[in-house]
């Protein structure tokens, strides 16, 4: 009897739970979101509506593990289903599933047991929601994360590095698991120790970092940057990741460098950069990186918070659109910013460019964008997604340094008139005067006194050498006769001297209709002319050159020999002429850079050509008074 009323207690209980369920189907059929159940081995005894409005299959096809079949055939691992239900604990998974139009989504699985009094598994329980627009978001932030044109990094509390952004790994050449592996891997043996020092200790502290170090690239050249790290706090305070970013200071450091050798001026630019380092170090520490997005179909534009502070707009008021934009651009970069983002539309890949903007009160700020466009499946961009920064301070800086570049050329071409001048009116008079002495004294030693007179026109040719060696040393500091009569007079005279003093043969092809220029212009060019025929003269071993001027919308002067092809800063070797003052290609190029103009070296195995050209619209608007004589 006990038996018959357990049975029908239980016959009781199933018929309970069968009305229960039968009540509950309709809810769990209307809930937004796919629900299932299964039996312990995995196989599906429920679907809801939603999962056969979405796949498309009946529930006959669903049942058992008909299921699978609405899963992406990546995603349809059975063994890996069959482990994570073996294993008899919820669990979570991402998988594709296929829509009843054929399209693709992911989904998150959630998937929890339902266990009897003895432990054991009665029934899986599950949904599976929709996160295809989490996953897209995903993309973008690792986008915006991979487009900033700054090194950036992530590490965990423990100092382990567990993510480095493309910008890292296209300029170290690893791998992230490399990286991963090994994260001081690209860092200078001599920088290592301070720096590990240093981090382990701020890290210690949970305080910011700073620092200097060089990183190796991935050809091998060893490159300074500036490193930043800040913590990420939880509620309780407690750090559970460390940001970074690592931002090239390779120029500055170099212009440092440079800067630092002139005894003269040391103290006054070293001053002048410092304060300009305190300002670029300020801006970088407030400067911030906005983010923005257009679709091309329906023209809507979104700005991040930042690209708001950035264009000093309110973000609740303010609703970008591509021509708002363009009322920010500066009318004379407007031609340039529309253009290339007409290009970028069939690009692949990333596209740049600087730009100004004007804001409401007349202040102007320089940005650099970068964007990609994104292409859908017919091959059209769709969608357009970049970053914009505020480099206005950079540009600044870079205006600065040029202009105290300038101001040390100045310097230096002043230093070398004045003591061109000295040497030809001073000592360069004595040393005739004492020739002539000596060439009187000649005269008055008896011709029986042979001895004598021999060491007496002995030091009458060594006078003479040192007057010549004086006249040239004079004329190469600076030429009286650029001054005097302009740049192709001065060219063609320095020619003569120079194949004198190096038996190399220089042809010359100088139009007759070339006037006078400003004194700047002129100094210049012939500044590179000298440097060009010194760089022959030291590494080519040619023992011909040519030099040609002529005119387009350019004035060009063009250098050229039949050598072996010439370097920058190659060391002095034995039989190198006494006198060159040259400091190598990039004191031409910076020459040309400070006059607006450009310079171009061509150097193979047959020869180097260097060309140095001005745009005549330039040598019109800076013409002096004696430009017409």
């Amino acid at each position: 009897m006990s038996h018959m009323g357990s049975k029908t207690r239980k016959v009781d209980s199933d018929e309970a739970s069968k009305a229960i369920e039968e009540r509950l189907r309709p809810i769990i059929d209307t809930i937004p979101t796919i629900v299932w159940r299964k039996s312990p081995d995995g196989s599906a005894d429920f679907l809801n509506k939603r999962f056969r409005e979405y796949t498309g299959l009946s529930l006959e096809d669903g049942m058992g593990w008909g299921w699978m079949n609405a899963f992406h055939p990546d995603d349809r691992l059975k063994e890996e289903w069959r482990a994570d239900l073996a294993a008899g604990k919820p669990f979570e998974k991402e998988a594709r599933l296929r829509r009843a139009d054929g399209q693709y989504r992911w989904f998150l699985i959630r998937a929890v047991p339902l266990l009897d009094e003895h432990g054991n598994i009665v029934k899986w329980y599950g949904t599976t929601s929709d996160i295809e627009g989490l996953k897209r978001t995903e993309d973008r932030i690792r986008l915006i994360i991979n487009t900033i044109p700054t090194m950036a990094w992530s590490v965990r509390p423990d100092g382990a590095v567990d993510f480095v952004n493309q910008r890292w790994l296209d300029y170290t050449g690893l791998t992230l698991e490399e990286e991963v592996k090994e994260p001081t891997r690209a860092v200078h043996p001599e920088d290592l120790p301070r720096v590990t020092e240093k981090w382990l200790a701020d890290m210690a502290a949970g305080e910011p970092s700073e620092d200097e170090l060089r990183l190796r690239r991935a050809d091998g050249e060893y490159r300074w940057f500036l490193i930043r790290t800040v913590p990420l706090r939880d509620e309780r305070g407690k750090v559970v990741k460390w940001y970074g970013v690592s931002i090239d200071i390779e120029d500055r450091k170099r212009a440092e460098e440079a800067l630092a050798s002139n005894e003269r001026e040391q103290r006054h630019i070293a001053a002048q950069l410092q304060r300009e380092r305190a300002r670029l170090v300020e801006a970088q520490q407030v400067a911030k990186m906005g983010s923005w997005e257009a679709d091309l179909q329906s023209l809507g534009v979104i700005w991040s918070e930042q690209t708001h502070r950035i264009f000093e707009t309110d973000p609740s008021r303010f609703h970008p659109t591509r021509p708002k934009f363009r009322e920010f651009i500066h009318p004379e970069d407007r031609a340039k910013v529309d253009a290339a983002f007409v290009a970028s539309l069939d690009k692949r890949s990333p596209s740049t460019v600087e730009y100004r903007i004007v804001m409401p009160d007349g202040r102007v700020k320089t940005l650099e964008e970068r964007w990609q466009a994104f292409h859908g499946d017919e091959g059209k961009p769709v969608r357009v997604a970049g970053t914009c920064r505020d480099i206005t301070e950079r540009v600044r800086a870079e205006e600065e340094l040029q202009r105290l570049s300038g101001k040390l050329l100045r310097f230096q071409d002043e230093e070398r008139r004045k003591i061109g001048r000295d040497l030809h009116d001073s000592a360069g008079q004595d040393l005739v005067a004492l020739a002539t002495m000596l060439g009187q004294l000649r005269a008055s030693i008896p011709s029986a006194r042979r001895k004598s007179r021999r060491l007496l026109s002995e030091c009458k040719a060594l006078s003479d050498k040192c007057i010549r060696d004086f006249r040239t040393l004079s004329y190469v500091l600076h030429p009286p006769i650029l001054d005097e009569a302009g740049l192709c007079e001065a060219i063609r005279d320095y020619v003569h001297g120079f194949t004198k003093r190096s038996e190399i043969h220089v042809e010359l092809e100088v139009p007759q209709h070339i006037g006078r220029m400003a004194r700047d212009l002129e100094l210049a060019l012939f500044r590179v002319v000298q440097e060009a025929l010194t760089n022959i003269h030291r590494h080519s071993r040619s023992h011909r050159a040519k030099i040609r001027i002529y005119s387009n919308s350019d004035l060009t002067v063009e250098i050229s020999d039949l050598g072996r092809g010439v370097r920058a800063n190659m060391p002095r070797g034995e039989g190198d002429p006494p006198f060159d003052f040259g400091v190598g290609i990039p004191s031409m190029q910076e020459r040309m850079k400070l006059i607006g103009g450009r310079l171009d070296i061509e150097s193979t195995s047959y020869g180097t050509t260097v060309r140095a050209a001005i745009p005549l619209e330039r040598i019109e608007r800076e013409k002096t008074p004696h430009s017409n004589s």
